[in-house]
């Protein structure tokens, strides 16, 4: 490479490296994994050691920034440093080598899972809780302190009088995760990327109920600033001081003197790492001994006394068959690349969502290519690259739509949005996912009318939209091959009991794009009936919890199309509750907080919701010490073993649970 050559690919590596690190920090919204940042910072400083004469940005020993300058925030007492990484045992020794001549002999190390995580800072004074600050740009934080204060089994007093800052990651549990992302799928929400992103979205939430409804946790793993002498000397009397003192930590780390234990327990959490309830991306590898910590120092970004050895992500390769494009109910145009079944990271994967059309282009796809294949965060199936030295040769870029793939009407996007969508009301595709969207559990629970009843209703002209349910043909119903007597009579049943739902159910089921279960209770209680919140203005509509620019602007296009207005007169007409009815039945339940776990046999989870809420009770979105009940269905999840754990919530079944309503009525 020439001179100008270097310098050129010098500058095009800090700017890609500067703006990934906005969309990690501040945006929360990575579009590359953290082995393929490290590879373009790798790269940068390989060019900067081979040409130190060259002159170069400083983009190296800028701290990733992710302060909202609008909102309170607050100094840290201490600096956030971030950590050095290795991506090879044979590099952690190397660097315990060079420590170990620096200090005259080598130090034990303390062996800590690397939750990727959310970072967090606390500021205790007195012994009692200040203020919890996020990393920020590592000299200054943004103040979350109420939203962090719904996280459970956080101590609010300690023991220790003097000053003094204690980290760690906010997480969310995998499963939790798992459950929120295919929600907000189904209601065409964009789906977090990964567990970190979603920990760092929720904990910076303006509305606080919200947070309250994402079931984050945290574990802490080191101090700041401490005024005075600390009560701990090493980084495993430290751990232990902070479980004494009633912080979560990690039950995993491991102090060694060797280099054999060190390989054994980083190989141990690399195998470790599909099993866990949270997400972990490698093995902090620190001093034992704090008091080394100020001997060794730092650099201007990271301490010299630790570093993070970083798993690297469970690759493979496999073929791409097809791609294909799925059509939302808000006609949201989907691309789908469709894969040769591989086994990667504990299950396999034959599906992977390539969300839009501008990432089909920037992997350069082709018909046949062989594709390198990871799970963000082990979790979400993601295309790395293209193997561009197996592509066959003569192979057809893949072709991407300029009319939707089922009604070849034109697509349009969204100003300064990334999705296609289909221009016309009319779509089949679009249709059929509506009328599933309308039948589905957290709408109108249409027992009985999924995908398949759906498409064939549409083909036999049995019904043309969503209002045609509740005006069926049910005798041509039972005419149909594949269709019994008793199913057809159960779904009438189903269809008919749905006009009980409640106004904030119904105007779920409508489908209008970014509203979800939430935002649609929220605008029912404000605006109490259709007519109220037909008329809303935009900044009427923004004066709701959970609605701001987007969400209003697209509550007023739904309601000024002509089509939907018509839609809901039908609907009305049919008998469907249009105003909002308080479920409020007594007072049995109040002040008491419950949650469900598990399939329930006699009644659905959303039902069994607004029971308690209509007698009085809370619905808790997870478990901690303010959970009086926990309801268990069958295969309950996590939630039952943490409530065990913590010896404080009474487990009843539903039975119990309508017991108590029979018995106190």
């Amino acid at each position: 490479m020439t001179k100008s050559q270097i310098r050129s690919r010098i500058q095009i590596l800090s700017a890609e490296i500067e703006r990934h690190n906005r969309l990690y920090y501040a945006e929360a919204s990575p579009e590359i994994t953290d082995y393929e940042y490290d590879l373009l910072v790798q790269e940068l400083q390989d060019l900067q050691a081979k040409h130190p004469l060259v002159q170069t940005p400083d983009v190296l020993d800028k701290v990733g920034d992710d302060l909202d300058k609008s909102a309170k925030n607050i100094p840290h007492k201490q600096r956030m440093a971030s950590l050095a990484n290795a991506y090879s045992i044979q590099e952690v020794i190397a660097w315990w080598d060079k420590i170990s001549l620096e200090l005259g002999g080598r130090p034990e190390l303390c062996l800590e899972p690397k939750i990727d995580g959310f970072g967090i800072n606390l500021f205790f004074s007195s012994g009692k809780f200040q203020y919890a600050t996020t990393r920020g740009d590592g000299a200054v934080g943004e103040d979350v302190s109420e939203n962090f204060l719904t996280l459970p089994q956080i101590p609010r007093t300690i023991s220790f009088q003097n000053d003094i800052e204690i980290r760690g990651e906010i997480y969310f549990p995998i499963q939790d995760f798992l459950a929120m992302n295919e929600a907000r799928r189904q209601n065409e929400e964009k789906p977090f990327a990964n567990p970190r992103n979603a920990a760092a979205g929720s904990i910076k939430l303006k509305d606080i109920a919200l947070v309250k409804d994402r079931p984050l946790r945290a574990f802490f793993y080191t101090t700041g600033y401490i005024a005075g002498t600390a009560p701990f000397g090493s980084q495993d009397e430290l751990l232990r001081w902070l479980k004494d003192s009633g912080f979560p930590i990690s039950d995993k780390h491991y102090v060694c003197v060797d280099e054999d234990s060190l390989i054994d327990f980083c190989t141990q959490m690399e195998a470790l790492r599909n099993e866990l309830d949270y997400d972990i991306d490698g093995v902090v590898v620190k001093v034992d001994n704090l008091a080394l910590h100020n001997r060794l120092g730092s650099t201007s970004k990271s301490p010299k006394w630790a570093i993070a050895y970083k798993f690297k992500p469970d690759e493979k390769e496999t073929l791409l068959k097809s791609v294909d494009f799925q059509v939302g109910r808000t006609g949201a145009i989907t691309p789908v690349a469709i894969l040769e079944p591989v086994y990667i990271s504990g299950s396999t994967v034959s599906r992977s969502t390539l969300h839009n059309f501008d990432e089909i282009r920037r992997l350069d796809l082709h018909e046949g290519d062989t594709i390198r294949l990871i799970k963000s965060g082990e979790i979400i199936p993601k295309i790395l690259a293209v193997n561009f030295d197996k592509r066959l040769a003569g192979a057809e870029p893949i072709s991407l739509p300029d009319t939707c793939p089922v009604c070849h009407s034109p697509l349009s996007r969204e100003e300064e949005a990334a999705i296609e969508y289909c221009s016309s009301a009319d779509c089949p595709a679009q249709l059929a996912r509506s009328i599933e969207h309308f039948a589905s559990r957290d709408a109108m629970d249409i027992t009985g009318l999924g995908t398949f009843i759906v498409s064939r209703f549409l083909k036999e002209g049995i019904i043309e939209s969503v209002a045609d349910l509740y005006g069926i043909d049910f005798a041509k119903v039972k005419e149909l091959e594949r269709i019994g007597e008793k199913s057809a009579q159960n779904l009438q049943e189903a269809i008919q009991k749905s006009k009980d739902k409640n106004f904030d159910r119904v105007l779920f089921a409508l489908g209008i794009r970014h509203v979800g279960t939430v935002t649609a209770r929220n605008l029912a209680v404000h605006f109490q009936t259709i007519e109220a919140l037909e008329q809303a203005t935009n900044q009427e509509l923004s004066e709701v919890p959970e609605v701001g620019d987007i969400i209003a602007k697209s509550i007023s296009d739904y309601f000024a199309n002509p089509k939907n207005l018509r839609l809901v007169q039908e609907l009305i007409g049919q008998g469907l509750k249009m105003s909002y009815e308080s479920e409020q039945e007594s007072e049995l339940l109040a002040e008491l907080s419950f949650l469900v776990t598990g399939s329930l046999k006699s009644i659905s989870r959303k039902d069994m919701e607004s029971l308690i809420i209509s007698h009085g009770g809370k619905i808790l979105s997870g478990v901690s010490k303010s959970l009086d009940y926990l309801i268990v269905g069958e295969k309950p999840g996590s939630k039952l073993t943490k409530a065990e754990k913590l010896g404080t919530v009474k487990i009843i079944s539903e039975d119990e649970l309508l017991t108590m309503l029979e018995r106190d009525k």
